[in-house]
C-alpha cells in the first residue's frame, strides 16, 4: 500500500471522529458535555489539517519518510469500528455516559493512527510536529475520562 493511501485513510477516519463528536454535542443533553464534544469536534478538524500537511510533505519531499509501520487492514478496522460508534450514535442506541465510553476506547486504538506512527518520520522537526499530534489522542482520553467521571 502506498504511503499516500494510508495517509488519506488516516485523513478519512479523523474527518469521521471529528463527525462523531459533533453529533454527541449536538445531542448531550448536559450543556458543559455539548461544549466539550464540540471543541473535541474541533481539535480533530485539526489533526486532519495536519495529516493533510503531512501529505503534502510526502508528495514534495518523499525522502523524509520511510516505510508505512500499519496496514490498510489495520486502518479500515479502524474506519469500520469509527462507522459502528457513528451509526450508535445516529440511532440513538447510547446514553450519554456510553457515548463518552464509545469515544474514550475509539481514541485509545486510534492513538497509533497519526504520521508518526503511520510511516517513519526521518525528518527530525517534521517527526516532533506529529508526535505532537499522537499526543493530543491521549489528552482526548483524559478529557473523555474526566466527563464521565462528573456524571457519577
Amino acid at each position: 500500500m502506498s504511503l499516500a493511501k494510508i495517509v488519506s485513510l488516516a485523513i478519512e477516519l479523523e474527518n469521521m471522529i471529528g463527525e462523531i463528536y459533533q453529533l454527541a454535542s449536538d445531542l448531550s443533553p448536559e450543556e458543559n458535555i455539548g461544549r466539550e464534544l464540540a471543541r473535541l469536534a474541533d481539535e480533530e478538524q485539526q489533526h486532519v489539517n495536519l495529516l493533510r500537511t503531512g501529505r503534502n510533505y510526502l508528495t514534495k519531499v518523499p525522502e523524509v519518510f520511510g516505510q508505512p509501520t500499519i496496514s490498510e487492514e489495520e486502518m479500515l478496522l479502524g474506519i469500520k469500528k469509527a462507522q459502528e460508534v457513528l451509526a450508535k450514535i445516529e440511532n440513538r442506541k447510547l446514553l450519554l455516559p456510553q457515548m463518552l465510553d464509545e469515544l474514550r476506547e475509539l481514541e485509545r486504538s486510534f492513538e497509533k493512527i497519526h504520521l508518526n506512527t503511520l510511516i517513519e518520520v526521518q525528518d527530525k522537526n517534521l517527526k516532533k510536529l506529529f508526535q505532537a499530534l499522537a499526543g493530543e489522542d491521549k489528552k482526548h482520553v483524559e478529557r473523555l475520562s474526566a466527563l464521565l467521571e462528573s456524571l457519577q
